[in-house]
């Protein structure tokens, strides 16, 4: 591999671990400052897959400086649940309280996570070394699930708010 091709490499890298840090900090944060304790389940799964997400794109860093290449033999992606785990489930819904922070911190989730979807899809698109491409399409699938998660609480909050402002049904 030339040296302008791991270069590339190692800059995708480090351009993903900073996509992902800031959804960390956001999920954390928003876990030690929620009252809502369904709120703070959701955020600190969240915080925790990012932490995942950030420690697997550091050890592919490493590898990649140390031996010039990719190696995803220690990343098995079955055993990663990112979006798969049932938090929102009616027992949730239920207890959710109606929360104006927790509202903002999902939005600015959706956003983050959008954000990172298309960052991690334009990467696998222009990827030639293999398994980049693979780890970027992984983190698409796994922001994926994120996002669809975050997208429903987001209409749980915004729909509870509507009906605390007397703007219900809808």
């Amino acid at each position: 591999m030339s040296d302008a091709k791991k270069q590339e490499m190692i800059k995708a890298i480090k351009d993903a671990v900073m996509v992902e840090i800031k959804g960390q900090q956001l999920y954390h944060h928003a876990a030690t400052k929620t009252d809502d304790p369904q709120a703070r389940a959701m955020f600190e799964m969240l915080a925790k897959d990012e932490d995942d997400h950030v420690n697997i794109l550091m050890n592919q860093y490493k590898h990649l400086m140390q031996e010039g290449k990719i190696d995803l033999a220690d990343v098995h992606p079955g055993e990663v649940d990112h979006g798969s785990n049932p938090v929102i489930n009616d027992d949730f819904k239920k207890a959710l309280q109606r929360g104006e922070f927790e509202m903002a911190i999902i939005g600015i989730g959706c956003d983050l996570e959008r954000r990172a979807i298309a960052y991690y899809t334009e990467q696998a698109a222009k990827a030639e070394d293999a398994g980049l491409k693979q780890l970027f399409t992984w983190l698409v699938e796994w922001e994926d699930g994120h996002l669809e998660q975050l997208m429903e609480l987001e209409k749980i909050y915004q729909d509870a708010y509507w009906a605390d402002q007397g703007f219900s049904p809808m």
